[in-house]
C-alpha cells in the first residue's frame, strides 16, 4: 500500500521534499498460511528545505569498546568513534508493537506505540513546537507530544477521540496535582469551519458504520467514514487474517449526532459498543426518525 500512498504524498508535499522511507519492523501476531508474514510498516518522511532534524543515536556495539574493527581482509584498523554513538538507520527494529495485554492498549486496532511516535516527533521538532495529527484517533500522537514538551492539535471525525485524549492525558501524563490543568486546557471544538465552496445550508453526508471482529464477540465498532470500504480496508491492513467485517452502514447528514447517540445508549469502550447488531441498527433508525 505504501507505493500508492507515496505518489499521493508526492503530489501534496512535493516529490523534491521526500526524505526517507522508514521501515518499522516487528514480530508477533498471526501468520498467514500462503504468504510471508507481514511484519513491518512503512513511514514516509517529508521535509521542507528549512527543516528540523534531530539525530537520534545508538551504541556502536561491543566491538567499539576496543576502538578497533575488523576489515574485509581480516585485519584490523584503528577507528575513531563518536562517544554519543552512531545515528539510527531508516529501518527500526527496537520498538515493539502493542499486544492485547499491554497497558497502552485502548482497543483501537491501528494503535501505534508511544515510543514510535516519540521518536518521530523528537526527530522532526523541538520543544515548544506545534505537532498536528489530523487523524488522531486513540490520541497517541497527542500524548507523545505532551510527554516531550511539544504543543499539539488533534483532529478526528469521531467525538470519542476527545474523551480518549482527556482519559489518556489523565492516566499517562499528568501527576495528580496537574489534573485540573489538563482538564481546563484541553478544549473540544466540534463545529468545523464553514465551507465556502457550497451553498448555504449544505450538510455533508457520511456513513455511520458497524464493523465486527471475531476476537470481540458481542461487540461492534461504531464509527464514521466517508468511504466505508476504505475504512474497512484500513483495519484489514493491520490484521494478518483480515477478519474485520462490515456488518452495516447508514448514510446520513446527522452522522456525528447518530454516532454519539449510539455510544450514549449502549455500554462501550471508545468506539466498540457492546450490544446486538439488531439493537444497534434499530436504535440508529429510531434516532433518525425521531
Amino acid at each position: 500500500m505504501s507505493h500508492y500512498l507515496k505518489t499521493t504524498m508526492d503530489c501534496i508535499f512535493g516529490e523534491e521534499n521526500f526524505r526517507n522511507e522508514i521501515v518499522w519492523c516487528y514480530a508477533g501476531g498471526g501468520i498467514p498460511r500462503l504468504d510471508f508474514p507481514r511484519k513491518h510498516d512503512v513511514i514516509l518522511r517529508y521535509g521542507k528545505s528549512e527543516r528540523v532534524f534531530n539525530v537520534e543515536r545508538k551504541s556502536y556495539g561491543s566491538h567499539a569498546e576496543s576502538g578497533r574493527r575488523a576489515t574485509d581482509l581480516g585485519g584490523t584498523r584503528s577507528v575513531a568513534y563518536n562517544p554519543e554513538g552512531t545515528p539510527i538507520n531508516d529501518w527500526w527494529v527496537d520498538i515493539t508493537p502493542l499486544i492485547n495485554w499491554h497497558k497502552e492498549r485502548t482497543g483501537y486496532p491501528t494503535q501505534k506505540p508511544l515510543a514510535l511516535l516519540e521518536r518521530i516527533i523528537k526527530a522532526s521538532s523541538n520543544e515548544g513546537d506545534i505537532v498536528l495529527d489530523p487523524f488522531c484517533g486513540c490520541a497517541t500522537t497527542c500524548v507523545a507530544a505532551e510527554q516531550i514538551s511539544r504543543k499539539w492539535i488533534g483532529i478526528d471525525v469521531s467525538s470519542k477521540a476527545y474523551d480518549l485524549v482527556k482519559e489518556r492525558l489523565d492516566k499517562e501524563v499528568a501527576r495528580p496535582d496537574e489534573l485540573p490543568h489538563y482538564r481546563q486546557d484541553v478544549h473540544l471544538q466540534a463545529r468545523p469551519p464553514k465551507r465556502t465552496d457550497v451553498e448555504a445550508g449544505y450538510r455533508e453526508e457520511k456513513y455511520v458504520y458497524v464493523i465486527s471482529h471475531p476476537n470481540y464477540e458481542g461487540e461492534y465498532k461504531v464509527g464514521i467514514a466517508k468511504d466505508v470500504n476504505a475504512r474497512l480496508n484500513s483495519y484489514q491492513i493491520g490484521d494478518p487474517e483480515r477478519s474485520y467485517s462490515l456488518q452495516y452502514s447508514l448514510k446520513t447528514p446527522l452522522f456525528r449526532e447518530t454516532e454519539n447517540h449510539i455510544h450514549k445508549v449502549f455500554p462501550n469502550k471508545h468506539e466498540w459498543v457492546r450490544a446486538s447488531l439488531e439493537d444497534i441498527k434499530r436504535e440508529m433508525h429510531s434516532y433518525l426518525s425521531y
